[in-house]
Protein backbone atom coordinates (compact mmCIF):
# COMPACT_ATOMS: atom_id res chain seq x y z
CA UNK A 1 0.00 0.00 0.00
CA UNK A 2 1.22 3.31 -0.60
CA UNK A 3 1.13 5.86 1.71
CA UNK A 4 1.76 9.97 1.03
CA UNK A 5 3.30 12.24 3.36
CA UNK A 6 3.80 15.86 3.64
CA UNK A 7 7.17 18.10 4.83
CA UNK A 8 7.30 21.83 5.56
CA UNK A 9 7.50 24.38 7.90
CA UNK A 10 6.02 27.30 9.94
CA UNK A 11 7.40 30.52 9.87
CA UNK A 12 6.73 33.55 12.16
CA UNK A 13 9.60 36.54 12.17
CA UNK A 14 10.83 38.10 14.89
CA UNK A 15 11.20 42.23 14.79
CA UNK A 16 7.67 42.97 13.90
CA UNK A 17 4.70 44.45 15.53
CA UNK A 18 2.02 43.23 13.34
CA UNK A 19 -0.51 41.26 15.85
CA UNK A 20 -1.16 38.81 13.26
CA UNK A 21 2.59 37.36 12.74
CA UNK A 22 1.55 34.21 15.00
CA UNK A 23 -0.49 33.33 11.48
CA UNK A 24 2.48 31.76 9.85
CA UNK A 25 2.61 29.26 12.88
CA UNK A 26 -1.87 28.90 12.78
CA UNK A 27 -1.60 28.53 9.04
CA UNK A 28 0.56 25.50 9.15
CA UNK A 29 -1.59 23.54 11.54
CA UNK A 30 -4.27 24.13 9.69
CA UNK A 31 -2.69 22.83 6.86
CA UNK A 32 -2.14 19.83 8.58
CA UNK A 33 -5.10 19.57 10.07
CA UNK A 34 -6.99 19.67 6.17
CA UNK A 35 -3.89 17.33 4.96
CA UNK A 36 -5.56 14.95 7.75
CA UNK A 37 -9.07 15.31 6.71
CA UNK A 38 -7.54 14.52 2.50
CA UNK A 39 -6.30 11.00 3.66
CA UNK A 40 -2.51 11.74 3.89
CA UNK A 41 -0.68 9.51 6.46
CA UNK A 42 1.81 11.60 7.74
CA UNK A 43 3.59 15.44 8.38
CA UNK A 44 7.51 16.21 8.79
CA UNK A 45 8.89 19.46 10.16
CA UNK A 46 12.13 20.71 10.45
CA UNK A 47 14.05 22.11 13.27
CA UNK A 48 16.44 25.26 12.87
CA UNK A 49 17.97 27.56 15.38
CA UNK A 50 19.38 31.40 14.38
CA UNK A 51 18.14 31.70 10.90
CA UNK A 52 16.77 34.85 11.28
CA UNK A 53 13.80 34.14 9.20
CA UNK A 54 11.52 32.50 12.07
CA UNK A 55 11.48 28.97 10.92
CA UNK A 56 10.47 26.47 13.42
CA UNK A 57 13.02 25.55 16.60
CA UNK A 58 11.31 23.46 18.70
CA UNK A 59 9.30 21.07 16.65
CA UNK A 60 8.04 18.57 19.73
CA UNK A 61 6.69 21.48 20.98
CA UNK A 62 4.56 22.20 17.90
CA UNK A 63 4.09 18.64 17.10
CA UNK A 64 2.43 18.23 20.31
CA UNK A 65 -0.19 20.93 19.81
CA UNK A 66 -1.01 19.11 16.46
CA UNK A 67 -1.60 16.19 17.96
CA UNK A 68 -4.41 17.93 20.05
CA UNK A 69 -5.75 19.18 16.69
CA UNK A 70 -5.31 15.44 14.99
CA UNK A 71 -6.29 12.12 15.75
CA UNK A 72 -4.87 9.95 12.64
CA UNK A 73 -2.06 12.03 11.10
CA UNK A 74 1.50 10.53 11.78
CA UNK A 75 3.90 13.21 13.10
CA UNK A 76 7.38 13.24 12.36
CA UNK A 77 10.30 15.64 12.89
CA UNK A 78 12.24 16.02 9.97
CA UNK A 79 14.70 16.14 11.72
CA UNK A 80 15.59 16.29 15.03
CA UNK A 81 19.70 17.10 15.11
CA UNK A 82 20.69 14.68 18.17
CA UNK A 83 23.86 16.67 19.09
CA UNK A 84 21.98 19.97 19.99
CA UNK A 85 20.18 18.35 22.67
CA UNK A 86 20.32 16.43 26.00
CA UNK A 87 19.51 13.08 24.73
CA UNK A 88 17.75 12.24 28.11
CA UNK A 89 15.78 15.56 28.45
CA UNK A 90 14.90 14.68 24.38
CA UNK A 91 13.82 11.03 24.89
CA UNK A 92 11.60 12.50 27.63
CA UNK A 93 9.67 15.02 25.38
CA UNK A 94 9.72 12.78 22.74
CA UNK A 95 7.33 9.85 25.16
CA UNK A 96 5.46 13.29 25.94
CA UNK A 97 4.30 13.67 22.28
CA UNK A 98 4.11 10.01 21.58
CA UNK A 99 1.62 9.41 24.37
CA UNK A 100 -0.62 12.55 23.94
CA UNK A 101 -0.77 11.42 20.28
CA UNK A 102 -2.02 8.10 21.37
CA UNK A 103 1.31 6.17 19.34
CA UNK A 104 1.33 8.69 16.68
CA UNK A 105 5.41 10.11 16.37
CA UNK A 106 8.08 9.30 13.81
CA UNK A 107 11.55 10.12 14.81
CA UNK A 108 13.42 11.86 12.66
CA UNK A 109 17.26 11.87 13.29
CA UNK A 110 20.15 13.63 12.07
CA UNK A 111 23.28 15.04 12.77
CA UNK A 112 23.63 18.53 11.80
CA UNK A 113 24.97 20.35 8.63
CA UNK A 114 24.40 23.92 9.34
CA UNK A 115 27.20 25.42 10.37
CA UNK A 116 25.46 29.01 12.15
CA UNK A 117 23.53 26.16 14.32
CA UNK A 118 26.15 24.74 15.92
CA UNK A 119 28.14 27.83 16.49
CA UNK A 120 25.57 29.67 18.08
CA UNK A 121 25.26 26.69 20.54
CA UNK A 122 28.48 26.94 21.07
CA UNK A 123 29.26 22.91 19.57
CA UNK A 124 31.96 22.20 17.73
CA UNK A 125 30.96 21.01 14.40
CA UNK A 126 33.67 18.48 13.95
CA UNK A 127 32.03 16.40 17.08
CA UNK A 128 28.89 16.38 15.13
CA UNK A 129 29.29 12.24 14.66
CA UNK A 130 30.56 11.66 17.90
CA UNK A 131 28.07 13.54 19.94
CA UNK A 132 24.93 12.21 17.72
CA UNK A 133 25.95 8.47 18.21
CA UNK A 134 26.00 8.64 21.95
CA UNK A 135 22.89 10.56 21.92
CA UNK A 136 21.23 7.66 19.77
CA UNK A 137 22.30 4.73 21.61
CA UNK A 138 20.88 7.04 24.77
CA UNK A 139 18.16 7.79 23.38
CA UNK A 140 17.48 4.18 22.51
CA UNK A 141 18.89 3.42 26.40
CA UNK A 142 16.19 5.72 28.01
CA UNK A 143 12.73 4.33 25.71
CA UNK A 144 13.58 0.62 26.57
CA UNK A 145 14.98 0.04 29.86
CA UNK A 146 12.51 -0.13 32.65
CA UNK A 147 15.18 0.07 35.55
CA UNK A 148 17.03 3.05 36.49
CA UNK A 149 20.93 2.95 34.91
CA UNK A 150 23.98 5.29 34.55
CA UNK A 151 26.28 6.47 31.71
CA UNK A 152 29.63 8.48 31.53
CA UNK A 153 30.87 8.96 28.29
CA UNK A 154 32.55 11.41 26.00
CA UNK A 155 29.65 14.16 26.26
CA UNK A 156 27.10 12.59 28.61
CA UNK A 157 26.99 11.89 32.10
CA UNK A 158 23.77 10.55 33.87
CA UNK A 159 23.44 8.70 37.39
CA UNK A 160 20.16 6.97 38.18
CA UNK A 161 18.29 7.77 35.88
CA UNK A 162 14.50 6.42 34.27
CA UNK A 163 12.83 8.02 31.51
CA UNK A 164 9.02 8.29 32.59
CA UNK A 165 6.50 7.55 31.14
CA UNK A 166 7.42 4.85 28.64
CA UNK A 167 6.17 5.48 24.94
CA UNK A 168 3.42 3.95 23.86
CA UNK A 169 4.88 2.51 20.89
CA UNK A 170 7.24 -0.48 21.47
CA UNK A 171 9.87 -1.01 21.34
CA UNK A 172 10.26 2.59 20.88
CA UNK A 173 8.81 5.15 18.40
CA UNK A 174 9.90 4.69 14.78
CA UNK A 175 13.03 6.14 14.39
CA UNK A 176 13.77 8.09 10.98
CA UNK A 177 17.37 8.59 9.90
CA UNK A 178 18.62 11.30 7.39
CA UNK A 179 20.59 9.30 5.44
CA UNK A 180 22.78 10.70 2.54
CA UNK A 181 26.21 8.61 2.34
CA UNK A 182 26.63 5.00 2.38
CA UNK A 183 27.51 4.61 5.77
CA UNK A 184 24.54 6.54 7.02
CA UNK A 185 22.09 4.71 5.01
CA UNK A 186 23.40 1.36 5.87
CA UNK A 187 23.29 2.27 9.52
CA UNK A 188 19.55 3.29 9.21
CA UNK A 189 19.09 -0.09 7.62
CA UNK A 190 21.14 -1.89 10.11
CA UNK A 191 19.03 -0.18 12.65
CA UNK A 192 15.41 -1.01 11.60
CA UNK A 193 14.90 2.39 10.80
CA UNK A 194 13.49 4.07 7.74
CA UNK A 195 15.71 6.53 5.40
CA UNK A 196 15.11 10.25 4.96
CA UNK A 197 15.57 11.58 1.45
CA UNK A 198 16.80 15.49 1.60
CA UNK A 199 14.11 17.06 -0.98
CA UNK A 200 16.62 18.62 -3.14
CA UNK A 201 18.10 15.05 -4.09
CA UNK A 202 17.74 14.18 -7.71
CA UNK A 203 15.91 11.52 -9.00
CA UNK A 204 18.81 9.05 -10.00
CA UNK A 205 20.71 9.70 -6.34
CA UNK A 206 17.04 8.98 -4.66
CA UNK A 207 17.33 5.26 -7.09
CA UNK A 208 20.94 4.65 -6.22
CA UNK A 209 20.30 5.47 -2.22
CA UNK A 210 17.30 3.05 -1.47
CA UNK A 211 19.15 0.18 -3.53
CA UNK A 212 21.59 0.33 -0.96
CA UNK A 213 19.27 0.65 1.90
CA UNK A 214 17.73 -2.43 0.40
CA UNK A 215 21.46 -4.15 -0.19
CA UNK A 216 22.13 -3.53 3.40
CA UNK A 217 17.93 -4.77 4.69
CA UNK A 218 18.66 -7.76 2.66
CA UNK A 219 22.16 -8.81 3.97
CA UNK A 220 20.53 -8.41 7.41
CA UNK A 221 17.60 -10.70 6.88
CA UNK A 222 15.16 -7.38 7.29
CA UNK A 223 13.85 -7.57 3.18
CA UNK A 224 10.40 -9.16 3.74
CA UNK A 225 8.94 -5.98 5.00
CA UNK A 226 8.27 -2.85 3.39
CA UNK A 227 8.74 0.29 5.32
CA UNK A 228 5.39 0.63 5.84
CA UNK A 229 4.82 -2.56 6.97
CA UNK A 230 7.38 -2.47 9.26
CA UNK A 231 6.03 1.07 10.62
CA UNK A 232 2.67 0.54 10.70
CA UNK A 233 3.20 -2.86 12.76
CA UNK A 234 4.25 -1.26 15.23
CA UNK A 235 2.94 -2.70 18.92
CA UNK A 236 1.02 0.30 20.60
CA UNK A 237 -0.73 -0.23 24.30
CA UNK A 238 -3.76 0.93 24.72
CA UNK A 239 -6.33 1.31 27.92
CA UNK A 240 -9.64 -1.22 27.73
Amino acid sequence: MMQFGLFGSARVKRGTDDPNSIQGYENWIEFSVAAEALGYHSIFTVEHHFTGIGQVSESLNLMTYLAARTTKLRLGTGVTTLPWHNPVLLAEQAVTLDLLSGGRLYFGVGKGCIYNNFKGLWIDMDEADARYAESLDLNLKAWTSDKRWNHKGKFWTFEDVIVEPPTIQKPHPPIWFAAGRPGPIREAARRGGNMLIDQYCPLDEVIKRVSIFRDQQKKIGREEKSFAERFTSQKIKTKN
